[in-house]
């Protein structure tokens, strides 16, 4: 194939978009239904609801209607002995004054965003912990993949020493040290198994619907995804405003805020109003009235618009130290991204590099120009540079997906 015909086909496949570069990735309709089934994205639906709930009950307002019935009896000493039988009934409403039913109102759409809000960085936050499962079984996976290689090359290397011994043109130091080699490959690759089946049973542990899939984490991407779309500045940016971290501080300083200007209001009380009607001495007179009650501000209610206006500062700040981790936060992924395609990009040329060198010592150990030692020196450097290239593989993918689920281009279930 000539080669400006593969570097189309390089160009074409690093901007066939995301969904082709991310098959190394469970299918988003299998993540979304194992973040959904998460006991911790279960609680923060149940606190969402809650807060919904309490967003009603803001709405509405704490006053309620309150119904008094009094009873007695009367009686005279003047000798005549009368007795009467006497009550009272009365209805009383507290009201919501000084603009406070508007404040409540605006309360409760704050607390109800502060509840969505965090249920949807308790997805995030699992999506990012299935995200990291996930690479640790593609790691192990990776890791099986290259001991299987070299145990399969050590057996060979074995079964051609000991046909060159039986025909004398080996020694028996040679056969021994091949059939160590080919132990310790073994060995590697039992090790190699026990860490993957390890790294499955603790994915399938945490997300059982998405155990299924496990089976599939094999085989990676050769070419490196594409960056994400726009500048550094432009993507740093999106990454803190769209981050949930950040939404949920937002949310929480908005709701300090309104809860500071509604503590400010209860400075002025309510009053209570209500009508009466009673009879007395026996129904010989009746009495119908109004009243009207009016709590006085004690210094307990200054003191709490004080603590509350402290609280929203102390959300304010916070907000901000949020934003400032988060833009180290994506400084540091950036980073590690762009160095580790790097890495990875030599690495692979260094595996190309390196079997090339272990194939010439191998067809000189065939052709009896060098020994064994020889052959297994370069047999072992190519075994790490594979295993090495495998890992800077898997660590450019994992630092990219990681990338694009914090940008929301990737499993973003704020639906």
């Amino acid at each position: 194939m000539p080669v400006r015909l593969l570097r189309g086909l390089a160009a074409a496949l690093l901007l066939a978009g995301a969904a082709q570069a991310q098959s190394y990735l469970p299918a988003e309709t299998a993540v979304r239904l194992a973040i959904e089934q998460s006991p911790a994205v279960q609680a923060a639906d149940a606190s969402r609801r809650a807060a919904q709930a309490r967003a009603d009950g803001l709405r509405s307002g704490p006053h309620e209607t309150v119904v008094r019935a009094s009873g007695q009896r009367r009686w005279t000493h003047d000798g005549s002995g009368q007795r009467f039988t006497e009550g009272q009934i009365a209805l009383e409403r507290p009201l919501r004054l000084w603009g406070k039913a508007a404040v409540d109102a605006e309360l409760a759409e704050a607390t109800r965003t502060t509840g969505i809000v965090a249920a949807q960085d308790a997805r995030h936050e699992t999506a990012r912990q299935l995200l990291a499962l996930w690479f640790s079984v593609l790691r192990a996976a990776q890791t099986l993949q290259a001991a299987q290689g070299n145990a399969d090359a050590a057996a060979e290397l074995a079964r051609i020493t000991e046909r060159r011994l039986r025909a004398g043109d080996a020694a028996r130091l040679e056969t021994e040290l091949a059939a160590a080699e080919q132990a310790r490959m073994q060995a590697a690759l039992a090790a190699a198994e026990a860490a993957r089946t390890s790294a499955r049973a603790e994915l399938c542990a945490r997300f059982p619907d998405l155990c299924p899939a496990v089976g599939m984490a094999g085989d990676s991407a050769n070419l490196p995804p594409p960056l994400p779309a726009g500048s550094e500045t432009q993507l740093r940016s999106r990454y803190i405003e769209h981050s949930h971290e950040y939404l949920l501080a937002q949310s929480e300083e908005n709701l300090a805020l309104h809860r500071a200007r509604r503590t400010d209001l209860e400075r002025r009380p309510d009053p209570t109003i209500g009508v009466f009607a009673s009879s007395e001495r026996g129904g010989a007179e009746r009495i119908a009235g109004v009243s009207l009650s009016l709590p006085l501000g004690s210094a307990y209610r200054q003191s709490q618009a004080a603590a509350t206006l402290a609280e929203a500062d102390a959300a304010l700040s916070l907000r901000l130290a949020v934003a400032r981790r988060l833009g180290a936060e994506f400084d540091v992924l950036w980073n590690q991204l762009s160095g580790r395609r790097a890495a990875a990009t030599a690495q692979a040329r260094a595996v190309e590099l390196q079997r090339s060198a272990a194939d010439r010592a191998m067809r000189a150990y065939r052709a009896g120009e060098s020994g064994l030692p020889e052959l297994l020196a370069a047999r072992r450097v190519l075994a790490d540079a594979v295993l090495a290239e495998r890992m800077a593989r898997m660590d450019m993918l994992e630092s990219d997906s990681r990338l694009r689920l914090d940008l929301h281009e990737l499993w973003d279930f704020d639906d």
